[in-house]
């Protein structure tokens, strides 16, 4: 016969009579407090990936604009020109950003009626910027034939094909002169200057493109300008 527990004390009750004794399983929510659930890492791995990605472009756009941007041209030349192509000084040259000299290019031709002399220049690496730069000049004894030399030249620059050529008088420079714009469809652009003084005619062809991030541009015309007509007025001035 159980006996009842002493005085103060008090019997914990069991289980319901019709529960089993074993294996007994609490009802949810009971038993010890459960620890809350770890944050989840997804958003900081995301994050990571997104800063990988950002450095990665950065770098390659760097890439780009470095290998675009790189010093056009060749090393320092020392080729000889004709005597006359000295007219032109290394501060126009430097202008026009073709301070070295191309002897495969320029030469002295024998003409029927006169001497033809022809000077060219590109870039030198590391000096005269990026992009891609040509000055040649040519002039032309064209004797009692020069006024009508003067006229076929201004009537073949054009009507060339190759793009669309615009042309506006020189005031000033020579006996007359033009300058003709030549654009085309690409970055690729020609300025030339054409003057005529007494017999001789003179013509300065100064032409080439910009380097861009992703391609080649269009050069200002302006600049162009300025830097064949620097080249024609020097030749001009001394011949």
């Amino acid at each position: 016969m159980n006996q009842p527990p002493p005085h103060g004390w008090h019997q914990q009750p069991g289980p319901p009579q019709n529960w089993p004794q074993q294996g007994y399983q609490p009802q949810p929510g009971w038993g010890p407090p459960q620890p809350p659930p770890g944050k989840s890492k997804a958003p900081l791995v995301v994050g990571i990936l997104v800063g990988v990605l950002v450095l990665a472009g950065a770098i390659t756009a760097l890439v780009i604009h470095l290998n675009v941007n790189e010093d056009g041209g060749s090393p320092k030349r020392a080729d000889k020109l004709p005597a006359l192509c000295g007219n032109v000084s290394e501060a126009a040259l430097a202008k026009a950003h073709t301070t070295n000299p191309n002897g495969l290019m320029s030469r002295e031709t024998k003409l029927s009626k006169g001497v033809r002399t022809t000077c060219s220049w590109n870039q030198t690496k590391g000096t005269d910027g990026a992009g891609h730069r040509t000055t040649d000049v040519s002039v032309t004894n064209e004797r009692e034939e020069a006024e009508s030399a003067f006229s076929r030249s201004i009537s073949m620059y054009m009507g060339t094909t190759q793009g669309r050529p615009l042309q506006k008088p020189i005031k000033g420079l020579g006996d007359e002169a033009v300058v003709i714009l030549m654009e085309t469809k690409s970055a690729f652009t020609e300025m030339s200057v054409i003057v005529r003084k007494g017999e001789l005619i003179v013509k300065v062809d100064h032409s080439g493109w910009d380097a861009g991030l992703f391609a080649n541009t269009k050069p200002d015309p302006a600049e162009l300008e300025a830097a064949a007509k620097a080249v024609a007025e020097e030749m001009v001035a001394k011949i």
